[in-house]
């Protein structure tokens, strides 16, 4: 699909400590939409950002999607209706951006629908960036912004795990946490140094720096 590769190539395209989403270098993952409608679904994901972004391609439109998985069917009838409130004045202070449930679980959601007819790459960061900023506001109202610094934390940690385990060095994984992660330095060393100390001793062991083999050829 057109919109598909188009959408792709625009979130895979960019660099770390880009001023703008989308020319950050995103991971992607596409597959297709678990329906009768012949929809593609990229899930777009970066280190600094808490949230994964879906985008949904259909043939007309492109929705984006940000859903933090947080279930309020059993919330208390007046926290549930504080919240369902303020999701509804959240959809008149931003434009585009929408506040919705679904599930059975009543997960509130942010989304912004997109008309493929006009749309283009300006428009689509606006919209990427109207996502996130609306998601971490109804982190405020639901009054998690802790649970989401340690949910930021311990994916962090689960990140430099499983770059110890593939054998890369500390160097490279300070890199990676300061660069990609935005953390700053004493960071990003505190968070190398909790995860070896939480790690079984066999698995906890960071490569040391690789000498260069030289030149293949000459």
């Amino acid at each position: 699909m057109v919109w598909t590769e188009k959408i792709s190539k625009w979130l895979k395209d960019g660099e770390d400590g880009a001023e703008n989403l989308l020319d950050y270098p995103w991971d992607l993952e596409i597959k297709p939409v678990e329906d009768q409608s012949e929809r593609t679904l990229i899930i777009a994901s970066h280190p600094k950002i808490p949230f994964n972004a879906e985008i949904v391609i259909g043939k007309h439109f492109a929705n984006l999607v940000i859903n933090p998985i947080i279930p309020t069917d059993a919330m208390d009838p007046t926290e549930r209706m504080r919240l369902y409130k303020a999701l509804l004045h959240l959809n008149t202070e931003l434009n585009l951006m929408k506040a919705g449930l679904i599930g059975h679980d009543d997960n509130p959601v942010i989304q912004v629908d997109l008309d493929l007819e006009s749309l283009n790459k300006h428009e689509f960061n606006d919209a990427l960036t109207l996502l996130v900023v609306g998601a971490h506001n109804m982190i405020k109202i639901l009054g998690l912004t802790a649970e989401m610094e340690q949910f930021m934390l311990n994916r962090f940690k689960m990140m430099v795990a499983s770059k110890i385990q593939a054998g890369e060095t500390e160097e490279i994984i300070l890199d990676f946490l300061t660069n990609r992660g935005g953390l700053d330095k004493a960071s990003a060393k505190t968070s190398v140094d909790m995860t070896v100390k939480e790690m079984k001793p066999e698995q906890a062991e960071v490569s040391a720096p690789k000498s260069s083999p030289g030149p293949m050829y000459g």
